[in-house]
């Protein structure tokens, strides 16, 4: 299903993109948020976690304005990135584990790989009059944990202008 074309959309979009680029998230596990139906914490993760190993989830959350001159202002919208780690083995949802050539990444190893992909990224496109310039990783944080599963959240910034 396409989206209604606005920048928010886009941004969220152009997030799920990037994020497919890494090989955690290569096989289709990241996506645009669409809701979900449960009112608890622990359910929503078990939702999540029904899925794969790891799973993300993309949303725009929240706008700050800033004033520019003549009246105009610039936006920065923060998108949160949900992410869901199975603990398969003891400690390697958070840490990960090579065997060989085989790299299973945990989440400590997924935000160094979001930070690369995302920080000072430039979407560089726009809509409705505004302008998606440039993108600010601004960190992770637990938000969930448990014996058999990790998530976080993740917070990027991207910076909207008025169009020329």
């Amino acid at each position: 299903m396409a989206h209604d074309g606005s920048l928010a959309s886009q941004v969220e979009a152009w997030i799920v993109a990037q994020l497919a680029t890494l090989t955690p998230f290569s096989d289709g596990n990241v996506e645009v948020f669409q809701g979900s139906l449960q009112q608890q914490g622990a359910k929503i993760i078990d939702e999540f976690l029904a899925r794969r190993s790891p799973f993300a989830l993309v949303a725009f959350e929240q706008d700050q304005s800033r004033p520019l001159e003549e009246g105009q202002q610039a936006y920065d919208p923060t998108y949160g990135i949900y992410i869901v780690v199975r603990n398969e083995r003891p400690g390697v949802s958070r840490t990960g584990e090579t065997d060989g050539a085989t790299v299973t990444y945990g989440t400590n190893g997924i935000r160094d790989l979001m930070r690369n992909v995302l920080h000072d990224a430039e979407p560089n496109f726009g809509a409705n009059g505004f302008w998606a310039e440039r993108a600010e990783f601004r960190g992770v944080s637990v938000v969930y944990q448990r014996k058999d599963a990790f998530m976080l959240r993740a917070v990027v910034v991207v910076r909207e202008t008025p169009a020329a």
